[in-house]
């Protein structure tokens, strides 16, 4: 079984990234009309497919598709989604509309994070159809017949991320704005990847996901909290301790390399596991949320002409 029924409308189907459950999940919220929230990989979007026909929904049902971001495990598989789901709007933040529409430079930046060879096991999307694919503002409401979404802009892990309401049941879908949460490792990952990390944007979409007063929060990565308030505290105060640590260690000239093993080993012991029973998913998730942190201290470290 692919999905989990979270609500009489709401659903979770886990699109079984590079194989592996318990790591990428999209949200299906149904009313009258049906919408997808996140799309995963291209690699892996035959598994939401998958998720629809156990779900007893065809795909000229789906209205719209959501990617809380454009990062390629929320966004890689919209382009071949949207050509199976003949009567759907794609709708996404407009500070990631161009990267949808033609994801050159997207490709081109995740290939120098994860590599050639790990970019083809994600799968590497086409350009959306323009006149299918909308560009969403700081608060887009969607009106599904019987129950309704609203997608806020959410900044800090990505400039172009929402966050997404269902608006009768008060689940939010909190794409990567909370750290990672996988069912098999037992303690939150922080998730700040380069090169758009903002830390106090972040704090201040924390602090919006709080007054919306969500009773559970769907998670991306992965699954559903109803520890809502200890996920946004934990999310907050572990951020902000790993990136005052990175900032201390790359200080005293330590690079990527010296680093990640020491959070690899920190995350571990937090699971209750040993370094080497940690999944390699989730040590791949801690480099890149170091990766994330570095680049910013970097960027933020550069000489700039203070002339004018």
């Amino acid at each position: 079984m692919q999905v989990t029924r979270i609500s009489e409308r709401v659903f979770l189907v886990d699109t079984l990234a590079l194989g592996q459950p318990g790591t990428v999940a999209v949200y299906v919220v149904k009313g009258e009309k049906v919408a997808i929230i996140d799309c995963g990989f291209m690699s892996s979007y035959e598994s939401i497919l998958s998720g629809l026909s156990e779900l007893s929904v065809a795909t000229d049902d789906v209205r719209y598709i959501i990617p809380t971001h454009v990062h390629l495990d929320h966004a890689g598989g919209a382009s071949s989604l949207l050509q199976r789901m003949r009567n759907s709007q794609l709708l996404v933040h407009e500070r990631g509309l161009r990267h949808l529409l033609d994801p050159t430079r997207l490709i081109e930046s995740a290939t120098g994070i994860f590599g050639e060879k790990i970019i083809r096991t994600f799968g590497k999307p086409s350009g959306t159809d323009p006149e299918r694919t909308t560009a969403m503002g700081n608060e887009t409401h969607i009106d599904l017949g019987g129950i309704s979404l609203t997608a806020v802009h959410a900044p800090g892990h990505a400039p172009h991320q929402v966050f997404v309401m269902v608006e009768e049941e008060k689940l939010l879908m909190s794409a990567d704005a909370i750290g990672i949460v996988y069912p098999r490792v037992h303690t939150i990952i922080p998730t700040t990847p380069p090169p758009s990390f903002e830390p106090e944007k972040l704090g201040d979409t924390l602090d919006k996901i709080g007054q919306m007063d969500p009773k559970k929060l769907l998670a991306p990565h992965f699954g559903v909290r109803q520890d809502v308030g200890s996920v946004l505290e934990t999310t907050r105060s572990k951020t902000e301790a790993w990136f005052d640590r990175v900032k201390m260690l790359g200080g005293r000239g330590m690079v990527l390399e010296d680093i990640v093993p020491e959070f690899q080993r920190e995350v571990a012991k937090d699971a209750g596991m040993t370094l080497d029973e940690l999944p390699q998913y989730a040590r791949l998730s801690v480099r890149v949320t170091l990766m994330g942190m570095l680049h910013y201290l970097n960027r933020d470290a550069r000489p700039t002409d203070r002339s004018n």
